[in-house]
């Protein structure tokens, strides 16, 4: 099995352990245990989950660290990356202000790299986690102004 598809595997082996296991998972969707340890199990390279039943567990999965798990497997396994949309409706909004946010956090990026480096031209794994932290709150804002740009073209105005 490639090393993505053992990703996959693992990833749908997160989300039942956010679920609280494989009983609590068969509860909540129209699978039994049997299917969905099957399904995580990475010497059963020809059962999957399918995309109801990841759509019915995953949500449920969100307070596991990595949520949501087979959603950002899928995506690096695409070659993306997953980032979730802001909560609240798009609106025009403050540009400045969004923009104002959006560049610092580009520097907290920046300077959190800079830092890590400085010490012995080595990032480290703590000081990567730490990094990866601003780079996800950076793109949460990239997203956000995404969403308000999308509103103004849905607008057509």
């Amino acid at each position: 099995m490639k090393p993505e598809r053992l990703a996959l595997k693992r990833a749908f082996g997160e989300t039942i352990k956010g679920v609280g296991g494989l009983e609590a998972a068969a509860t909540f969707c129209r699978v039994g245990k049997t299917a969905l340890g099957d399904a995580q199990n990475i010497n059963c390279p020809d059962r999957w989950p399918t995309l109801d039943v990841i759509a019915d567990l995953e949500p449920l999965a969100r307070e596991r660290e990595g949520w949501p798990h087979v959603t950002r497997a899928l995506c690096r396994e695409l070659g993306g990356t997953f980032v979730m949309l802001p909560s609240a409706p798009a609106d025009r909004g403050d540009f400045l202000r969004s923009a104002g946010a959006l560049g610092r956090e580009a520097g907290d990026v920046t300077q959190g790299i800079c830092e890590a480096l400085a010490d012995d031209g080595q990032i480290d794994a703590r000081e990567a986690h730490g990094v990866r932290t601003q780079i996800a709150e950076a793109q949460a804002l990239l997203a956000a102004l995404d969403e308000q740009m999308r509103a103004i073209i849905a607008e057509g105005k």
